[in-house]
């Protein structure tokens, strides 16, 4: 696929990957703190796939989709600039496919798009503070201006110089210091909120939590999204699954979507 771009509105442009399918569904990928598009490509690899539409996309502030001037990055921000591409592309139905602080996204884009969400698989999406191990370290370690004139530049060299986690240095470069520290800030906010799992559940769709086997029982979120979804861990992965093990995850959403 192609990388491409749409303005949504002044200012506001999205680089995604499209491609159409045979099946009137699209799975939509949303991406998590700091990450961009490239992390979901391998989906276009996988031949279970095939029948589907995919669109995979760059949130506002992220790889290289625009920084407009005035955006908040909250949840509820990406998901109403979400709607307006998925609208413009005549996308009609979808199941959502977020990861991390994509999920948030997800659940606000799902309660905005209604009957036209056929599902979700819920990657290691927040739900709870103590999800918020990497955003709640960023705006409780340092202020605002500290972050983007001190911490982040520093964290990016970091990245750079270090074999295990070069491969950050690109996203979290592409995105920016300002994305990272307002999506964080609201990330945060939303988390506490600990309302996350109750509102998947009144969507009355299909929903499938995945979460990588190296995380088995870390999180809290785990139990909560267990009591009430189908629960799946993907072998020989931590956090980012579908990069760890992607034919195990792929695997996993294929049979999903054939209940759907």
């Amino acid at each position: 696929m192609k990388s491409e771009r749409l303005e949504v509105e002044p200012d506001t442009v999205f680089s995604y990957y499209l491609r159409e399918g045979v099946k009137p569904v699209t799975l939509v990928f949303i991406h998590g703190l700091g990450d961009r598009k490239e992390t979901h490509l391998k989906a276009a690899d996988y031949p279970e796939l095939s029948d589907y539409g995919l669109l995979i996309v760059d949130q506002i502030g992220y790889g290289d989709s625009s920084h407009p001037d005035g955006f908040t990055y909250s949840m509820r921000s990406q998901a109403e600039a979400l709607k307006k591409l998925i609208d413009k592309l005549g996308i009609s139905d979808v199941v959502l496919m977020p990861h991390s602080m994509g999920g948030p996204v997800a659940v606000e884009l799902a309660e905005m798009l209604g009957t036209r969400v056929k599902g979700i698989v819920y990657a290691e999406g927040n739900v709870d503070f103590g999800d918020c191990f990497f955003s709640n370290w960023i705006i409780t370690k340092y202020t605002y201006d500290q972050w983007v004139n001190e911490a982040f530049p520093k964290l990016l060299e970091r990245y750079k110089n270090d074999s295990a986690q070069v491969k950050y240095a690109v996203s979290f470069g592409k995105a920016g210091a300002v994305s990272t520290y307002r999506s964080s800030e609201d990330l945060v906010a939303v988390s506490k909120k600990d309302d996350i799992v109750e509102r998947l559940v009144t969507l009355m769709v299909p929903i499938l939590a995945v979460f990588g086997e190296k995380n088995r029982g870390r999180f809290a979120s785990e139990k909560k999204l267990g009591e009430v979804f189908p629960l799946v861990f993907i072998p020989n992965a931590a956090h980012s699954m579908m990069v760890d093990n992607p034919d195990a995850f792929y695997h996993e959403v294929s049979a999903f979507l054939k209940k759907v």
